[in-house]
C-alpha cells in the first residue's frame, strides 16, 4: 500500500457520500470489519437491489461474503477482484477497494456531465454545417452490423452466465489444475522433440543435397572443360572434308548447267516435232479435200452430168502425181520420226546412264 492510493481511496469514498470516516490509519493494521463495511456500501451504491449476506462472524462467513461479492462484481461490472486480499483486511485491501470506488466515481462523474450537456442550449445552425450524408450512411451501416453481433451475443449470454457463474462460485481443485498443466507441459515437450527431430531430419537431407549439388556442379565443369576442348581441336579427316566439299560444289554446278541444257533441247525438240505434225495434218486435210472433189467429178462425168476435158485428165493425173509425191513425203516423214524417236530414246538411255553415273 502507498500513501498516495490510501489517499485517492479516502478522497473517492468521501465524493461518493461514503457515512464514516475513513483514516490512514484505519488500515494500519488489519480491520476487516471496515473493509467488509465499504464492500457492503460500494456493492449497494452500484446496485441496490442486490441482497448480499452481511454475516462476517466467523471465518467461513467471511469467505462467503467475499466470494459473493467477487462474484457481483465480476458478472455485474466485469471487474476481478482479489479475494485474499480483501480478506487480510489491510493496506493490500485498499487496492481492490479503489478499484470499485474509482469505477463508482467515473460513473458519477459522467453522469454529471451528461446533466450538465443536456441543460445547455443546442446551437442547430452549427450542427448542420458539419452535416455528411455518406458519413450518416456509413455509421448506421456500422450501426446495424454492431446491433446484429449484440443481438447474436446477447443470445449466447443465459449459457455464457451460467458457465461464468459456476467457474467463478465453483470450488477449484488445485489436483486437478495441476494435472492439466503437467499435461499441457507434456503436450509441448512431445511437440518440441518432434520438431527437433524433423529439424534435425532438414539438416541431414540439406547437407545431402548440398554434397550432391556439389557434385554436379564438379561434373557440370568437367563437362565444360570436355567441349571447350573438343571445341579447339580440329579432326583429322577435315581438311579432306572440305576439298570434297569443294569438289561436290563444282560437280553439282556442272551437273545443273548439262541438266538446264538438256531440258531446254528436249524443249526445242518437241517444238519442232509438233510443228512438222501440224504441217502433215493440213497437208493430209488437203489431199482428202481434193481426193472428194475428184470422186465428186468422175461420178458426175459417169453420170453423163459433164463431159471429159482432157485438161481435166491431165489434171487428174498431175493430181494423182502429187497425191503420189505426198505419199512420199508422207513416208519419209515417217522415216523421220522413227529416227527421231531413235534419238529419243538413245537420249533417254544417255541420261539414264548419266544418272546411274551420279549415283
Amino acid at each position: 500500500m502507498s500513501f498516495r492510493e490510501l489517499r485517492s481511496f479516502t478522497e473517492t469514498m468521501k465524493a461518493l457520500g461514503y457515512p464514516r470516516l475513513i483514516s490512514m490509519e484505519n488500515f494500519r493494521t488489519p480491520n476487516f470489519e471496515l473493509v467488509a463495511d465499504c464492500l457492503y456500501w460500494l456493492v449497494h451504491r452500484y446496485n441496490p437491489g442486490i441482497e448480499i449476506p452481511d454475516e462476517i462472524s466467523t471465518e467461513s462467513d467471511r469467505v462467503k461474503f467475499l466470494q459473493s461479492v467477487a462474484q457481483i462484481m465480476l458478472t455485474k461490472a466485469r471487474m476481478k477482484l482479489n479475494i485474499k486480499k480483501l480478506y487480510a483486511a489491510d493496506g493490500n485491501a485498499v487496492k481492490e477497494l479503489l478499484k470499485v470506488a474509482i469505477l463508482l466515481h467515473k460513473a458519477t462523474t459522467k453522469a454529471n456531465e451528461v446533466e450538465d450537456d443536456a441543460s445547455e442550449v443546442i446551437d442547430f445552425n452549427n450542427t448542420l454545417k458539419g452535416f455528411n450524408p455518406k458519413e450518416i450512411k456509413q455509421n448506421s451501416s456500422e450501426i446495424i452490423k454492431a446491433g446484429a453481433a449484440l443481438y447474436d451475443a446477447l443470445g449466447l449470454e443465459p449459457e455464457l452466465r451460467e458457465q461464468r457463474t459456476r467457474a467463478v462460485s465453483g470450488h477449484v481443485d488445485t489436483d486437478f489444475v495441476e494435472r492439466s498443466i503437467k499435461e499441457a507441459i507434456g503436450q509441448v515437450e512431445d511437440t518440441v522433440r518432434s520438431l527437433e527431430s524433423n529439424l534435425e531430419d532438414l539438416e541431414r537431407n540439406e547437407a545431402t543435397l548440398d554434397s550432391k549439388i556439389e557434385k554436379k556442379k564438379q561434373e557440370l565443369e568437367r563437362q565444360e572443360k570436355r567441349l571447350s576442348t573438343l571445341q579447339s581441336v580440329r579432326p583429322a579427316y577435315m581438311d579432306e572434308y572440305e576439298r570434297l566439299q569443294i569438289e561436290l560444289n563444282v560437280l553439282y554446278q556442272k551437273y545443273l548447267d548439262k541438266f538446264r541444257n538438256l531440258e531446254f533441247l528436249e524443249n526445242e525438240l518437241e517444238a519442232y516435232y509438233q510443228a512438222e505434225q501440224e504441217k502433215m495434218e493440213i497437208q493430209d486435210r488437203r489431199l482428202k479435200r481434193m481426193q472428194k472433189r475428184l470422186k465428186e467429178e468422175e461420178m458426175r462425168i459417169l453420170r453423163g452430168e459433164l463431159e471429159v476435158d482432157e485438161d481435166n485428165i491431165a489434171s487428174d493425173g498431175d493430181l494423182e502425181d502429187l497425191s503420189d509425191e505426198d505419199a512420199g513425203d508422207d513416208d519419209d516423214d515417217d522415216d523421220d520420226d522413227d529416227d527421231g524417236g531413235r534419238g529419243r530414246g538413245n537420249r533417254g538411255r544417255g541420261r539414264g546412264g548419266g544418272g546411274g553415273g551420279g549415283g
